[in-house]
């Protein structure tokens, strides 16, 4: 067996281990907090989309998100596709909803 092979084995792929620590609500709102901080530096939107999606599938997936937002699937799920071009206020509402301590569980 070649060790590349030995360590597949052995490790834990980043997203699974992502999805583990998000479903800890202190380590979501980290999470989202330093997202926000490093949006404010850079401005790259596409990375605040991809922190939207993490966090929504560790907390179960879109069905939560909808309901927080009180958009539909169809719109939710336009709104975080990367190659449409984005809505910035709907993020931001999205972002807003996620921050509540309570809506993070």
């Amino acid at each position: 067996m070649s060790i590349d092979t030995k360590l597949q084995q052995c490790t834990i792929p980043f997203k699974d281990f992502l999805l583990k620590d998000l479903a800890e609500p202190e380590f979501a709102k980290g999470y989202l907090e330093t997202a926000l901080q490093d949006f404010y530096v850079d401005g790259n939107l596409e990375i605040m989309v991809l922190v939207i999606k993490n966090i929504a599938q560790a907390e179960g997936g879109t069905e939560n998100l909808t309901k927080w937002t009180r958009l539909s699937t169809h719109a939710l799920t336009y709104l975080l596709q990367p190659e449409d071009s984005l809505q910035w206020d709907k993020v931001l509402d999205i972002l807003s909803e996620l921050s509540q301590e309570d809506r993070i569980s």
